[in-house]
């Protein structure tokens, strides 16, 4: 099921993309063919969610050790061991799109919803500060890069800050857990 939406979602994506593609060759005459005026990759960000053991998360210290994992230890995604969730870092270039979804690792049944993208810090690639979930179950974000990086030499690289908020559903009940990610994302 879970497969079947993310298929229908990257379907209708590249619908958009083809009509677009479609209406820039009409104006072909009038406009400049230009690498940025095209969508680019589609990168798909799946959070990992453990929704049987998820717990309140806050992580505590003690004299600089943690002792509580905080979240790394019931969502992720699929990072290496040494990249926490808040320095997990994706590269795009301007024109791509980008889908998050959640998926649970111990029950096919619960859901992961992903709810909102917000803009925290950094360059805005969106265009906006908020992106909004698609109200479907599972809820998935989508985004479009807008804007690209100010490359001097090939060398500068933006990075924008974003938090993701996300909620799981067990056995029915309505968001019977309410968490926040901030990764980053990085435009060259």
């Amino acid at each position: 099921m879970k497969t079947t939406r993310s298929i229908l979602i990257l379907m209708a994506v590249m619908s958009l993309m083809a009509c677009e593609l479609r209406e820039k060759k009409q104006n072909k005459d009038t406009q400049p063919y230009s690498n940025t005026q095209y969508p680019g990759q589609i990168h798909t960000i799946t959070l990992y969610v453990n929704t049987t053991d998820i717990v309140k998360t806050d992580s505590v210290e003690k004299n600089g050790i943690v002792v509580k994992p905080g979240l790394r230890k019931y969502a992720d995604f699929r990072q290496p061991y040494y990249i926490t969730n808040e320095e997990f870092t994706i590269d795009v270039r301007k024109g791509d799109i980008v889908i998050w979804n959640g998926v649970s690792t111990t029950d096919t049944l619960d859901v992961v919803n992903i709810t909102q993208i917000n803009h925290q810090g950094g360059a805005s690639l969106f265009g906006k500060n908020v992106l909004k979930g698609n109200q479907d179950e599972p809820e998935a974000v989508v985004g479009f890069i807008t804007k690209g990086p100010e490359i001097e030499n090939d060398i500068l690289l933006d990075t924008e800050k974003y938090v993701l908020h996300f909620t799981v559903k067990r056995n029915g009940e309505s968001r019977i857990h309410k968490d926040k990610i901030d990764p980053k994302i990085q435009v060259h």
